[in-house]
């Protein structure tokens, strides 16, 4: 198998509990966050903390659909190994990091392996899938901030100190 291609860690502070931002992001199937239309998902199958997810995510002009294979550790960390979609291989990883009790590091990291000829596919994912892939995590966990402060705010399970 071709070297996979890092992706470089994202990580965001968000003003709100960690067992509320993993709450919020292991929703899979229930909705959207508010303002996402880029993404959606259907859990195909479930068995305790380990679910087959279809994924369906608009990135520049097209939507890609994927299926992954997502694992809750609540509430430190989900886990994504994909398992069909453009990609030949990834993983994916967001770590939830309690600051304080009222604050959450959100990190994303991951690598990815390209489904085009083995030379290309490098060289595609580092010039063109790796920035959209980047840009694309990026925007979704600024949704994930302003979902989940804005719940924070309102919140009477996970009161803010």
């Amino acid at each position: 198998m071709t070297k996979p291609i890092k992706l470089t860690p994202h990580t965001i502070r968000i003003a709100a509990p960690r067992e509320l931002v993993f709450q919020m992001m292991s929703h899979f199937g229930r909705g959207r966050l508010p303002g996402d239309n880029s993404e959606s998902s259907r859990v195909i199958s479930r068995d305790g903390n380990t679910l087959v997810v279809e994924f369906q995510t608009k990135a520049l002009s097209a939507t890609y659909t994927t299926v992954e294979e997502v694992i809750l550790h609540p509430p430190e960390r989900i886990a994504f190994k994909h398992l069909s979609g453009p990609l030949r291989y990834a993983r994916e990883e967001f770590t939830f990091k309690d600051v304080n009790g009222a604050q959450t590091d959100l990190t994303h990291s991951g690598e990815f392996v390209w489904n085009i000829i083995p030379m290309f596919g490098w060289l595609g994912g580092i010039a063109y899938v790796r920035p959209i892939f980047q840009r694309t995590l990026t925007k979704h966990m600024a949704q994930v901030k302003v979902a989940a402060e804005a719940r924070a705010a309102r919140s009477r399970v996970f009161p803010r100190p």
